[in-house]
């Protein structure tokens, strides 16, 4: 079935551009831009999805898309997967204290207050990423003929160091002739005082992409502790809410899964030996946010979490429900996955979800 959606935020490019994004170029920009399959492809789901959001707001989203890129996306799919449930959703409508939460989401059966939150995760690998883009592309624009290039290895320069030493020796290690039918692959490698280069070269065919992979960043995994703290700071923007509240929870990090979830809303499972090491039982210690001791009523009703999110795919969301909530949410949040903390039996029960092909309503990009 042919869609026809309009494309008055994201036209088309005039002039043939067949590149993909460089590594520190915004994506607005370089959907502004490029022609291949992928960014065509990009500026339909942006513009379908704009287009069903209300007609006041979507200058505004888009505005946001270029200027704070990863949470704005975020909201924008978070709007549209409440739009496909069958919500109707006011953006930035006040509540009694004068604070502006995301959007107010109106069911059949009742309303709900959402505020959309992705949080930076792993920052300290972001930075490191960012620092070594202007390394790489120097590599890049030093690759000799011929050649394919991998890294498996940089040193450590931040922005404001020079980067003198770093060049001289990349143009140096890259200064190989064409290879000839029975070049073999090289290891090429250096070091600095600020640390090791470690390049890997392949003859390669002309089509080939010429940087065959980067180096790769360590990651400590926080998802667990920026999942809190997120709860924590969004609380004060929704706690005069007349409507039950809902805060949508992107984990962006690299190694986030639901389980960190369960750990920072709930808590965890732990396991007891004896003194000869052996295990002599286990048990939950009800130990997240959700389970903080105290007797009023939560500032959120549930948190509606997610993983990946992105042009290509969303993960289907779980909703986890705060203990001490006892109103009611719109039917058809209930049908998604559900976990809960049962104080009787100190477990985490999930409730499998009970309808499918939300995520597929969405038409992500497929290229």
């Amino acid at each position: 079935m042919n869609h026809h959606f309009p494309s008055t935020w994201l036209p088309e490019p005039s002039v043939p551009d067949d590149t993909y994004a460089r590594r520190d170029e915004r994506a607005l920009d370089w959907l502004s831009r490029s022609t291949i399959a992928r960014a065509k492809e990009c500026r339909r789901f942006l513009n379908e999805h704009l287009s069903k959001l209300p007609a006041e707001n979507q200058s505004r989203i888009l505005h946001d898309l270029r200027h704070k890129w990863h949470s704005t996306f975020f909201e924008l799919i978070v709007a549209r997967l409440l739009q496909e449930l069958g919500a109707s959703v006011v953006f930035e409508r006040d509540n009694r204290e004068g604070r502006w939460p995301d959007f107010t989401a109106q069911f059949p059966d009742g309303a709900i207050i959402v505020e959309a939150k992705a949080p930076v995760f792993n920052a300290t690998a972001g930075e490191e990423l960012k620092n070594q883009i202007p390394l790489l592309n120097f590599i890049e624009s030093k690759i000799p003929k011929g050649w394919k290039v991998g890294v498996w290895q940089l040193p450590s320069i931040g922005p404001a160091d020079s980067k003198k030493e770093f060049s001289r020796t990349v143009e140096h290690m890259l200064r190989v002739p064409r290879p000839s039918a029975n070049n073999e692959d090289k290891e090429l490698s250096a070091e600095l005082p600020t640390g090791i280069i470690h390049l890997h070269l392949w003859p390669k065919n002309p089509a080939s992409i010429r940087l065959a992979w980067e180096a790769p960043i360590a990651v400590f995994d926080n998802s667990e502790d920026r999942i809190r703290h997120a709860v924590q700071s969004k609380r004060s923007q929704v706690r005069s809410s007349e409507a039950p509240v809902l805060l949508a929870l992107q984990a962006s990090g690299i190694s986030s899964e639901f389980e960190d979830f369960d750990m920072a809303l709930f808590g965890r499972g732990y396991e007891r030996y004896d003194e000869q090491r052996r295990l002599a039982g286990t048990g939950f210690a009800a130990t997240g946010i959700f389970n903080a001791q105290r007797d009023k009523a939560p500032t959120f009703a549930s948190v509606l979490a997610f993983l990946t999110v992105g042009f290509n795919t969303c993960t289907a969301p779980v909703l986890y429900h705060h203990p001490r909530f006892s109103g009611v949410l719109p039917g058809a949040l209930l049908q998604r996955e559900q976990r809960t903390y049962n104080e009787t039996s100190n477990e985490i029960q999930i409730q499998p979800s009970k309808a499918h092909g939300l995520i597929e309503q969405l038409n992500f990009v497929n290229v």
